[in-house]
């Protein structure tokens, strides 16, 4: 899977969490790190982030390079874990359901 392909989901996936009455901001949005405030309707806040190991790659050909993804939550200990493990399990429903390849190696342009 190449990592736009794999960033579309995402934000497909926090739009789809709004729908759910979760509140998404957007914290981070750069190349290779993602970050994103989700609130459900009680309060409670956990943090989603992807982090493309940019450091750690391997090149494919000259122009295209090769590395793992790194993504999860973010929680505060205790009242958060119930929504982190919510949050988690729905993405990897709606990666499941959305996307014939579930790979975490990625594949990206060099910029």
């Amino acid at each position: 899977m190449n990592l736009k392909t794999f960033l579309q989901l995402y934000e497909d996936f926090l739009l789809d969490g709004e729908k759910k009455g979760w509140t998404i901001e957007i914290l981070i949005k750069e190349f290779g790190n993602y970050l994103a405030s989700i609130k459900n309707q009680a309060g409670v806040e956990v943090q989603f982030f992807i982090e493309l190991d940019l450091e750690n790659s391997e090149t494919v050909t000259q122009t295209m390079k090769q590395s793992n993804l790194n993504y999860g939550v973010i929680r505060q200990k205790g009242e958060g874990d119930a929504f982190a493990y919510e949050v988690l399990d729905s993405f990897h429903q709606y990666w499941a359901k959305h996307s014939l390849k579930r790979k975490t190696y990625f594949i990206y342009n060099k910029p």
